[in-house]
């Protein structure tokens, strides 16, 4: 469950941008502590998780999973840039695989955010 944990909190620093995210666990959610607000995202509900990953893809990104994957008991998620004319942005898909779809998504966008060296 640490691993689910540090996977989440790297999601919200890279892919949403929340440099001084922190989590307790992963049903207190990931909090930023920056705003007013206290925004926080839960990553073990489905909705918090839809609405930030939505956030995070926007029409900069598009999402693939198990695609052409035939094997049971694991998850392959494909993490590629839309926009590909614009400066910085690379052919190069962001990969995970994982027995947890989690893990999975979360290492994915992780990557895509590292390689994405577009400034807008």
């Amino acid at each position: 469950m640490i691993a689910d944990l540090a996977k989440a909190v790297a999601f919200a620093r890279h892919c949403l941008k929340w440099d001084d995210a922190f989590a307790v666990s992963l049903k207190a959610g990931v909090f930023r502590p920056d705003t007013r607000t206290g925004e926080r995202f839960f990553p073990t509900d489905a909705l918090s998780l839809i609405n930030y990953l939505e956030q995070f893809l926007g029409e900069r990104y598009f999402i693939q999973i198990n695609r052409d994957k035939t094997g049971l008991f694991q998850w392959q998620i494909l993490v590629g840039q839309q926009g590909l004319t614009a400066p910085g942005a690379t052919f190069t898909h962001a990969r995970a695989e994982n027995d947890d779809l989690l893990d999975a998504i979360f290492d994915a966008c992780v990557e895509a955010a590292r390689m994405d060296k577009r400034t807008a």
